[in-house]
């Protein structure tokens, strides 16, 4: 019932461990594909790491002639997906045992839903080290679904979940761009909410691992070390670019009302202000905080249930602003 697709570049340290947290499910119907991009220049173990599983029928390990990158590995893996279900799981990442029986029949049982997904604890080599959802609650419609999903970062969590293989038509597969796949797991997840309901389980069943910076770069940072500032800018721009085209083409099929549609595009306009911030270059000039602060003029006057939710977003920008002065 389930593809697990699991992109591998330079794994060999850890994705024993992710494969055996796939193999020890208590929901046994599925199989594992795993790609491994090719390592340039450095000696890769990952097809070392991987040879205890070769025997098994339920794994199936190929080597791209090329390199991907690591968007483009899981996009292609999307392309081999023949099951009616599809589960993504990042190369050094690992599933509590109960993990696909959690999410496989919600989003089975629910014909219209694209995905089942739930929160994520992060560990390195100490333990826990952090916590992170994305929560959009059961019984709300998609335009509220929207709306929170902005509010809360335009993070990917769901893209992590249990997936409808129909999905795939609909996020046109995984998004890649010419910047080492900046943000575009936020872009498929934005996709995901397009293609149909969500179902977010208030469970942590997902580990996330992170490595301190003495072990290993993290490879979002390894994609973006040698970028300037000019290069950040410009991949950032291209993400709120593909972001904003599929929020608007949702929100034409979801007909929202004025007070919904100005809600989603300044929780949007936010959310895209604080990446930049994390991800281009820290600081906002005051010509953005202006234009910020007259869209938020006229937050009073919206009668909505998430209009507080917005609110509290936006005081991120207050905090912004006082830390510059201090």
């Amino acid at each position: 019932m389930i593809t697990v697709c699991i992109p591998a570049y330079q794994a060999g340290a850890f994705i024993g461990e992710t494969v055996s947290s796939v193999l020890a499910q208590s929901f046994d119907d599925f199989r594992i594909e795993i790609a491994i991009d090719p390592s340039e220049g450095d000696k890769d173990s990952t097809e070392a790491a991987l040879e205890p599983f070769r025997d098994d029928p339920r794994v199936n390990i190929s080597t791209n002639p090329r390199r991907l990158g690591w968007a483009g590995n899981f996009n292609a893996l999307l392309q081999r997906v023949e099951t009616p279900f599809y589960a993504p799981l990042p190369h050094d990442d690992i599933w509590a045992s109960d993990y696909l029986a959690t999410f496989f029949p919600l989003v089975s049982e629910h014909p219209k839903a694209s995905v089942a997904y739930g929160d994520m604890t992060m560990f390195d080599a100490n333990g826990i080290t952090g916590f992170r959802s994305v929560a959009l609650p059961q019984g709300e419609d998609r335009m509220t679904h929207l709306i929170r999903f902005m509010v809360q970062g335009a993070h990917a969590m769901p893209w992590r979940g249990v997936t409808r293989q129909s999905a795939i038509a609909v996020t046109q597969g995984f998004p890649t761009d010419l910047w080492g796949g900046f943000a575009v797991e936020a872009e498929y997840a934005l996709g995901l909410l397009e293609a149909g309901p969500v179902i977010h389980v208030p469970k942590a069943l997902y580990r996330k691992r992170v490595f301190q910076p003495q072990e290993r770069m993290s490879a979002s940072k390894a994609r973006t070390i040698d970028w300037t500032v000019e290069d950040r800018l410009n991949a950032w721009k291209r993400h709120c670019h593909a972001l904003e085209v599929r929020m608007r083409r949702m929100m034409s099929t979801f007909k929202p009302t004025s007070h919904e549609v100005f809600l989603a595009e300044l929780a949007f306009r936010a959310a895209m202000l604080m990446r930049r911030h994390s991800f281009v270059t820290p600081g906002l000039d005051k010509a953005e905080l202006a234009s910020l602060a007259s869209l938020r003029s006229y937050l009073p006057s919206i009668d909505h249930p998430l209009t507080p939710c917005v609110a509290e977003q936006l005081r991120w920008f207050d905090r912004a602003a006082q830390s510059r002065t201090e």
